[in-house]
């Protein structure tokens, strides 16, 4: 800095001295003063420019870090979800022997097993449908009285009022479904005519309905529950889906057929375990990436940002000691290179999918255990990434923000360092106006000199006295 500075202000007195020798050998009238100063602030104003770089370096470090943390809080995440009871280690999968009569769910409150059903019956949904209606008449100012249930006991009941203005069969169907009063209206039309439908909103026998009006009669379908047995024990559901049979599963009825027995099977989501596995390994591939290409040469042959920050060294350590830590007391598995996840020559990790297939189907408890355990390596690990992932005390967050004050104490320094400047521009525009002013006028006052030089008498000569 300093010998660009000394070079840079070189240059501009060199040109200043070349225009006043110009001034002063009758080749120009005075000097550029508004050139002559700009040349000399762009010298004053190198320090600055020397901040303002410094303030684009900060910059870019900070956007480095920046996602740098994005990326360390979303490998954080995928251990999280290893760890947590309710993520993906957690999740069960279900099978079908025939998911035409039953398929199944089962959610995290679910235990692994095998169950047996047998379908007998589905549910229905009762309906109820009117005379037919002769065309050109409507059920406008009717009244529709609706129970649910047993004909003799229902466990409900409706009033339906059809407005005086549905003139037409559709518009009394619509007024209904307006409402609510439990039945879905339609309109069916054959050959013959039309005919008003109301359907229970309740399958099952408990949404059986009792129609009846003055203003026309209705015919009724019964509703039945379904019908079916689990492990032998039979189970009666108003739906075709069945919930609380197996704790934690839904079944899904598709068909009755009471000759086949339909296994269901309950088990652990391998697929999905694998596939959070590999998030994780991704999740690190990809930190350990960004803190690699800090140290790697560019097409420049310069190292990135970061590479000369030692904060970086530091997360690297702490992330590799993450990573090779052993786990006690959680299963036959105690670190991630049991599982098949090794380490690569450049620091990354990549899995063994044959080793991993083989843990998740033959161990799968221990598996858990390793993530899961409150002394197992997901615990481990988790604790480390809060820490290192938090927003105030993690060393990224105490970089990025020791950063942002040094860049707002660069904002300052450069605030006053232009203001200062202002005054150091006013000061030379006085003086180098002022030594414009007498380049001007010193050919003047050079003619003045010279002619005052030639009005003077021409001085006393001094003779030789005669000899007499």
């Amino acid at each position: 800095m300093g010998t660009t500075f000394s070079a840079g202000y070189s240059s501009a007195l060199g040109d200043i001295l070349s225009q006043v020798n110009d001034a002063f050998s009758g080749k120009s009238t005075g000097i550029d003063v508004s050139s002559v100063v700009d040349e000399l602030m762009q010298v004053e104003d190198a320090p600055e420019t020397q901040m303002q770089q410094e303030q684009s370096s900060i910059s870019s470090q900070i956007t480095a870090l920046t996602s740098l943390s994005s990326d360390l809080t979303s490998l954080a995440n995928s251990i999280s979800s290893l760890q947590d009871f309710d993520g993906a280690l957690s999740q069960l999968t279900t099978g079908s022997s025939d998911s035409n009569i039953v398929s199944a769910a089962a959610d995290n409150t679910a235990s692994a097993g095998t169950h047996t059903v047998v379908v007998s019956h589905l549910a229905s949904t009762s309906s109820s449908y009117s005379n037919y209606i002769p065309s050109g008449s409507s059920l406008a100012g009717a009244e529709i009285d609706v129970a649910f249930g047993p004909a003799n006991d229902p466990t409900g009941q409706a009033t339906i009022d059809i407005p005086s203005t549905a003139t037409t069969l559709q518009e009394a169907a619509d007024s209904i479904n307006q409402g609510s009063y439990g039945v879905t209206a339609s309109v069916v039309t054959d050959s013959v005519g039309s005919r008003l439908v109301l359907t229970s909103n309740t399958s099952g026998a408990a949404g059986n309905l009792t129609v009846s009006s003055s203003a026309t009669n209705f015919t009724t379908a019964a509703g039945v529950d379904a019908q079916l047995t689990v492990d032998g024990v039979p189970v009666d559901s108003g739906s075709n889906t069945v919930t609380g049979a197996i704790p934690g599963v839904t079944l899904s009825l598709g068909a009755a057929d009471p000759n086949t027995s339909v296994l269901i099977s309950v088990e652990p989501d391998a697929t999905q375990a694998a596939t959070a596995v590999q998030d994780f390994v991704t999740a690190y591939n990809t930190v350990v990436g960004d803190i690699n290409s800090q140290y790697t040469l560019n097409s420049s042959g310069n190292e990135g940002v970061l590479a000369g920050d030692g904060m970086l060294q530091t997360l690297q350590s702490s992330l590799l000691n993450m990573i090779s830590t052993a786990a006690s007391g959680a299963g036959q598995f105690t670190s991630l290179q049991s599982l098949g996840i090794e380490m690569q020559d450049d620091g990354t990790l990549q899995v063994d999918t044959s080793t991993l297939s083989n843990a998740l189907s033959n161990d799968y408890s221990d598996v858990q255990n390793f993530f899961q355990s409150t002394s197992g390596w997901g615990q481990i690990a988790n604790t480390e990434m809060n820490q290192l992932t938090d927003p105030v005390n993690g060393p990224i967050a105490a970089d990025i923000s020791g950063l942002n004050q040094t860049s707002d104490d660069l904002t300052s320094q450069i605030q006053d360092f232009q203001a200062n400047m202002t005054q150091v521009q006013q000061q030379l525009t006085n003086e180098y106006d002022n030594l414009n002013t007498l380049l001007i006028e010193y050919p003047m006052q050079m003619q003045e000199a010279a002619s005052q030089l030639a009005s003077l008498p021409d001085a006393p000569t001094t003779s030789s006295s005669t000899q007499g």
